[in-house]
């Protein structure tokens, strides 16, 4: 026997009570709802009835008012009201509506308007003395009287029905109330013996899956129940024992995906740690060394070289390369993955052609970006040529580029603010600041090393009547001339600055007293041959006074070789300015005085 069959059989006592309690109370509910209408059509009679007689009313007093007052809109009313009494009387008309005493009512009410209200009308528009004789007749008075009895004797026949209708529609409900209380009662007990005894027969059926699943949380393996019982109860004990087995397996792939689980975050770890050691550096040179250490460990067999943005030269620069690449500048404008903003693979992507000046075979451009700003491109190249990317690698991909791109952004910014405190925003030399940090450090490598230090000071002669005579916008442009001439003849690892207004200094390792002197030689009659102009305007000629100092004893510490080139500097201005003069071997006073004290 199927598990349907056995249910529906205990359930079929249920059923019948429900059908037979449907057919008695139908016949209860119907007999309710005629009983319902027919007391609704009472009610609606009464109410009829009651517009009549106010019409009637309406009709009287129209016709008196207008017999007294003699005017015609007193007879409003009573058109009104003669208007509506055919409608309101037809609608009243009909079977069970005693339609005899309507017929009664209709007779008096035409009676009345022959015998009385035409004729006093007609009478009152030749005499109010002829109209108030006709009513002094009293024959109106009865007619209306006689109607009044009669809607009087009509509407206690109707609400005398009205209440029969009411007592039998009570009695209905109270017969219609204790049905649906016994069938109720009926069918809710046949409900429940008919659920006892299903339970109990399925109840045995399903103890045996609750113990097997018990044993199965409690971690069994190998589980298996009975197959005994309804033909449902087998198929549901092979269901049970198919996944039984299914489980067994998934624990098997649960402990393989575990495995995944763990490996992947061993990468977000490797992943965090990258980013931490990004947040650590303090420069792109350093940020690249660690990146060709972490590159090769987060993507593994690849090789690559990561390109940053040069916007100054319109370049993408090398800046990391790793897997035995070998980087170089390539234009932006070549390739596709910056011009898209998206992952591009040329070969594999159906329609995406090589960058120009990419590497041959398959490779993946990847454009880095941060709020907006072009960092540059990381370009992959599977470890072995011909094989592609794995799927696992293309997954993570992302991140990685997100993290990269975020750790060059900070770099980048932190390069930008580096260069914003040692810089001097006019010229771009290296400020004061930056000056006295290379003086700290130039001189006690230099005390380490033996090897020569030199420091030129530049003051630019009459500058302040340049300013005057031309203006700050003049003396800016000059100073920026100046200032790219120094850059320009700057040796590789000097140091050139501007200390404030019109002064300027060029640090230079390396170089003894003489050679110092030659290249402030150079630069000053470089500076004399010029014939500046700003604004249309020549400024004349600009000249300059140097002075020249060697790091040596007694000059021993930063602050006397500052002073030893600035004193250099005032003997110049105080020769004839336009000339470079070398610093003199000093006496012990003058040494004294050149050291703080």
């Amino acid at each position: 026997m199927t598990l349907r069959r056995l249910l529906l059989l205990a359930q079929l006592p249920f059923w019948v009570l429900l059908v037979a309690a449907f057919v008695l109370l139908s016949g209860a509910l119907d007999a309710r709802v005629q009983a319902t209408e027919q007391a609704a059509q009472t009610r609606a009679t009464l109410t009829g009835i009651g517009q009549v007689m106010q019409h009637v009313v309406d009709l009287e007093t129209g016709l008196r008012g207008y017999v007294i007052a003699g005017q015609l809109e007193f007879l409003e009313p009573y058109e009104a009201a003669r208007a509506a009494l055919p409608t309101e009387l037809a609608v009243l008309d009909g079977p069970g509506r005693e339609s005899q005493r309507l017929g009664r009512i209709r007779g008096l009410i035409d009676r009345w308007q022959t015998e009385v209200a035409l004729p006093e009308i007609a009478a009152r528009q030749r005499s109010e003395a002829e109209a108030g004789g006709l009513v002094r007749t009293g024959q109106g008075k009865k007619i209306l009287d006689a109607v009044r009895a009669e809607v009087a004797a009509y509407r206690a026949g109707q609400t005398q029905r009205l209440a029969a209708l009411d007592t039998a529609a009570s009695a209905q409900l109270r017969r219609l109330r204790l049905m649906l209380y016994g069938v109720g009662g009926a069918a809710l007990l046949a409900s429940i013996i008919a659920t006892l005894v299903s339970a109990q027969r399925i109840s045995r059926s399903f103890g045996r899956f609750t113990a097997a699943a018990q044993r199965l949380t409690d971690g069994e393996t190998g589980v298996r129940v009975d197959t005994r019982g309804p033909t449902e109860i087998q198929t549901l004990s092979g269901a049970f024992n198919h996944m039984s087995g299914g489980l067994e397996l998934a624990q098997g792939l649960a402990r393989t995906h575990a495995d995944t689980l763990a490996a992947r975050n061993e990468w977000m770890r490797r992943l965090g740690e990258f980013g931490d050691w990004m947040q650590a550096a303090r420069s792109l040179e350093e940020g690249a060394r660690i990146l060709e250490c972490a590159l090769p460990e987060l993507l593994p067999g690849t090789r690559g070289t990561l390109l940053q943005h040069n916007a100054s030269r319109n370049l993408l620069l090398p800046l990391a390369v790793w897997g035995g690449e070998t980087g170089t500048a390539t234009p932006p404008d070549g390739c596709w993955a910056l011009r898209r903003g998206e992952a591009v693979t040329p070969g594999a992507d159906r329609l995406a052609p090589a960058c120009l000046g990419g590497p041959g075979g398959t490779y993946t451009c990847v454009p880095l970006f941060s709020h907006g700003e072009t960092l540059g491109i990381m370009r992959l190249r599977p470890e072995i040529e011909g094989t592609g990317l794995s799927a696992d690698l293309l997954a993570v991909l992302p991140g990685i580029v997100r993290q990269v791109s975020l750790a060059l952004a900070g770099l980048r910014l932190q390069d930008r603010l580096l260069q914003q405190t040692i810089r001097d925003p006019l010229t771009g030399l290296f400020n004061r600041r930056r000056l006295e940090d290379e003086l700290d450090t130039q001189t006690a490598h230099a005390t380490a090393s033996g090897q020569p230090l030199s420091l030129i000071a530049l003051d630019v002669d009459h500058f302040k009547r340049l300013n005057d005579t031309f203006g700050h916008d003049a003396g800016d442009a000059a100073l920026v001339r100046l200032s790219a001439a120094l850059r320009d003849l700057a040796p590789p690892g000097s140091t050139p600055a501007r200390p404030g207004g019109e002064e300027f200094s060029l640090l230079l390792p390396g170089h003894d007293l003489a050679a110092a002197t030659a290249l402030a030689e150079r630069l000053r009659t470089q500076i004399a041959g010029w014939t500046l102009t700003h604004a249309g305007i020549s400024l004349g000629q600009i000249t300059v006074s140097l002075g020249v100092a060697e790091y040596a004893a007694p000059l021993s510490t930063p602050s006397a070789l500052v002073r030893a080139a600035d004193e250099a500097l005032y003997s110049a201005k105080r020769q004839g300015r336009n000339r470079a003069v070398a610093s003199q071997p000093l006496n012990p006073e003058a040494w004294l005085a050149l050291t703080p004290g």
